[in-house]
């Protein structure tokens, strides 16, 4: 081909390797491969066929996401498309292979490039707060697992433990139940120091990741402002901030709602139009942080602001579930907006701005649950 035609690549990237591809206009491969996952082959290649040219690099969201940024500070027009949107156009093809797959991405990048928003790639300081929120889950979950072991252990002689979370509670209140249960003449007949050990060990850890995360959300000038939010606590706030990584790309305010799952679908076809349950769309874990923040706002905190008076109000009206699926979301709107303002929250302020349901263009009512 002439070095000076336009053409597009698309990449199937796996762990070890990428399928690539390169379609000209007529979408005519002529060129297909495999190469290592990183970004300096990939370039390589496609030196030789002239940079300039390139009109899209496509890649589906997944492993390749540092070799996304080094072909991007290449100076190479990479688009990430979602793999829910993806998986439909290449679901074309009667037969699904690496380079099948490679071919239908260039396809995809040169006769459909307005399929939707790309996918942010987030920067490595939100990419690696992100990963330090998903080891606390995991722990937390071990945590979890070992502590309904021990209850059930002691439960079925008899006993009950209080699971307590301070480093050395849950071993002296072990040894403490063991004790009153050999005054009673039972034993147990099994050696409860591993998962003593293990319910401790956790226990540690995610003290001290709590710790380092407090002192990161307030070192974060954004995330300290979402903690003056009667609810949103260190966690919620890193959450936030991690998931939307640069609120202007976020044209208005109230889209950070869909992103993040927390507005209902809507079918449409013809005569018939419903609404459905929250679409769940976005990064779960953060969808819960936020429930799990409005749930505080709405329960335990006594402070009066008019979000939570909306909410309790809407609570009346639609059920606590559903309310507090609407608060998360009027939360969502007011964090991305005091992010990109540089207000604190104000218990009244901001009423007019946040408080009206027709702004946000659905009625909180068709909200089913989280």
């Amino acid at each position: 081909m002439s070095r000076y035609q336009r053409y597009w690549v698309g990449l199937d990237a796996g762990h070890l390797e990428t399928a690539i591809c390169l379609v000209n206009s007529d979408g005519f491969a002529f060129f297909e491969a495999k190469t290592e996952t990183r970004a300096a082959p990939i370039r390589d290649i496609l030196r030789r066929f002239g940079v300039e040219p390139v009109q899209s690099v496509t890649i589906e969201a997944g492993v390749g996401t540092q070799m996304v940024r080094d072909l991007r500070s290449y100076g190479l027009p990479v688009q990430v498309v979602d793999v829910r949107k993806s998986s439909k156009f290449l679901a074309i093809r009667r037969q699904k292979t690496d380079a099948n797959d490679a071919k239908g991405l260039a396809d995809l990048g040169r006769l459909a490039p307005a399929t939707g928003a790309q996918v942010f790639v987030k920067p490595v300081e939100h990419q690696d707060i992100r990963i330090m929120i998903n080891i606390r889950r995991t722990l937390l979950k071990h945590r979890a697992k070992t502590d309904a072991l021990l209850q059930s252990i002691f439960r079925l002689h008899g006993g009950s433990i209080k699971l307590l979370n301070g480093r050395g509670s849950l071993a002296a209140e072990v040894a403490n139940q063991q004790r009153l249960l050999r005054t009673n003449g039972v034993t147990i007949g099994i050696d409860l120091d591993p998962l003593v050990s293990m319910g401790e060990t956790l226990r540690s850890h995610i003290s001290d990741m709590d710790r380092e995360m407090r002192m990161m959300a307030a070192a974060i000038p954004a995330c300290a402002r979402f903690q003056t939010i009667p609810g949103v606590g260190p966690i919620t706030s890193l959450s936030f901030y991690s998931a939307v990584g640069d609120p202007y790309r976020f044209k208005h305010n109230r889209d950070v709602g869909p992103y993040l799952g927390l507005t209902p679908t809507l079918y449409q076809s013809g005569v018939t139009a419903r609404r459905g349950r929250i679409s769940r769309h976005g990064n779960k874990l953060t969808r819960t942080h936020l429930i799990t923040a409005a749930t505080v706002l709405l329960c335990s905190i006594q402070a009066e602001s008019s979000l939570r008076s909306w909410g309790l109000q809407l609570a009346t009206k639609i059920g606590f579930l559903k309310a507090r699926v609407a608060v998360a979301r009027k939360l969502a709107v007011l964090m991305i907006t005091m992010w990109k303002t540089g207000e604190p929250f104000a218990p009244d302020y901001h009423r007019p701005r946040f408080l009206q349901s027709e702004e946000a263009g659905f009625d909180p009512v068709q909200i089913s649950g989280t």
